[in-house]
């Protein structure tokens, strides 16, 4: 079952520090992730304003992209 924006940003919100930004493409991905899933790049900002914000800039949208976590029901 796939979580919607607010839900992750909520996780991500309450424990900024086991996340990262992407730099590339702006997702958030776990920290212990060498890459990012969605586009592959290797830059990231892990500061735990930055994450915050983007989590928060994340839920107030509407959630439109398909990512390879999304499976057709």
């Amino acid at each position: 079952m796939r979580q919607d924006y607010k839900e992750i940003a909520t996780t991500v919100v309450n424990d900024p520090t086991n996340y990262k930004v992407c730099m590339v493409c702006g997702a958030i991905v776990d920290k212990a992730s060498p890459t990012c899933p969605d586009c592959l790049a290797y830059r990231f900002d892990s500061s735990p304003g930055y994450v915050t914000d983007r989590a928060v800039d994340m839920a107030a949208k509407p959630q439109n992209a398909v990512s390879h976590h999304d499976t057709l029901e």
